[in-house]
């Protein structure tokens, strides 16, 4: 046993040095690439002079959190002009962060950047022309400086363009164009938009066809967002549409754009699976499989007596091999399968 350990006792001393080394070696990496913006920033390189600044944010290495130097380094960059820096040096101004609150001062700098196409920098200054807010009230150049940070790309200028847009401030309005850039809005995420254009076109939409509705409100629900997804599906389903009953089915119980709710979840599943969607037939299936007596309770019962009518009830319809069967007649027979059929790729 000692001999081994004396093998041993090698290889584990030269896996620590080896470690220690790589250690070492990232350690001197790092203050090599930090001395490199150093030296980068003395020599005037503006974007160096920023990161610099930002490193100073947030402390990193051997740079300690300093807001005086992370603004004084902000500044050397915008003044550079560098245009990050300047709608950076904006802010800072504004929020007296690092140097004495100087709106002045920050509407120079907010403005230089925004200028140069700064999307954040041109949304400030859109917001606050429309404001009229340290500046100005101008709805015309609120229009400008909010389309310089939608065409930008920025969600937030996007829907506050289409705001515009709606209401005809600063320009002539056009409720088609405010769609549109609240949908690109919402495809970045920005879910407030998705409330703004629910809206202002649920009663325009509430006039299309069902099949139309349903088509909409699935892809709303499958693309951020679930709110405007789940209104329309809820007319859809309302008109006897089967899919939409199956995914209100799927909200309820995944708390997508609705609050979990269980007992609601399977009655929409279990009339769309009446109505003749195999997905949600497979998903009663299942749950029969599990729970034999899932359909037997007061709500399932109901739905099933109002669907029949005076007709005959099936006598099996409690089993979870009905249902399998009928899944399987259109095309449904696994999770995957049922997956796809109610959610299709476009």
């Amino acid at each position: 046993m000692m001999n081994r350990m004396k093998h041993i006792f090698p290889l584990l001393m030269i896996a620590v040095f080896l470690m220690a080394a790589a250690g070492a070696e990232g350690i001197t990496r790092r203050r090599l690439s930090l001395r490199g913006l150093a030296e980068r920033g003395a020599s005037g390189d503006a974007r160096a002079l920023y990161q610099l600044s930002r490193l100073h944010d947030s402390g990193y290495d051997s740079i300690a959190v300093d807001s005086a130097r992370a603004a004084a380094l902000c500044l050397e960059s915008a003044r550079l002009g560098y245009v990050p820096a300047q709608s950076d040096a904006g802010f800072r101004y504004f929020r007296g962060e690092g140097v004495r609150r100087d709106v002045d001062s920050a509407l120079y700098w907010t403005r230089r950047a925004a200028e140069a196409g700064d999307a954040r920098a041109a949304n400030n200054m859109g917001y606050l022309s429309l404001r009229g807010e340290y500046v100005a009230q101008d709805t015309g150049k609120a229009f400008e400086w909010f389309t310089v940070a939608a065409d930008a790309g920025l969600p937030v200028g996007q829907s506050q363009l289409a705001d515009m847009y709606r209401e005809g401030l600063g320009t002539t309005p056009d409720t088609l164009k405010a769609a549109e850039l609240y949908s690109k809005a919402l495809e970045s995420g920005l879910r407030d938009a998705g409330l703004k254009l629910l809206s202002m076109m649920e009663l325009r939409w509430k006039n299309l066809p069902a099949d139309s509705i349903m088509r909409l409100g699935r892809r709303y629900y499958t693309r951020n967002a679930p709110e405007i997804g789940i209104a329309l599906l809820r007319d859809a389903a309302a008109r006897g549409n089967a899919d939409a009953l199956a995914i209100l089915g799927d909200a309820y119980s995944r708390a997508n754009g609705v609050d979990y709710d269980h007992d609601r979840s399977v009655a929409c599943f279990l009339e769309a699976a009446l109505r003749g969607q195999p997905s949600a037939q497979f998903f009663v299936a299942e749950m029969l499989d599990v729970f034999p007596d899932a359909l037997r309770g007061e709500t399932e019962s109901g739905v099933i007596r109002s669907f029949y009518g005076d007709s005959p009830i099936p006598a099996d319809i409690h089993t979870a091999a009905y249902w399998y069967a009928l899944a399987s007649a259109r095309g449904v027979s696994d999770a995957r399968s049922a997956t796809r059929h109610l959610f299709p790729p476009d």
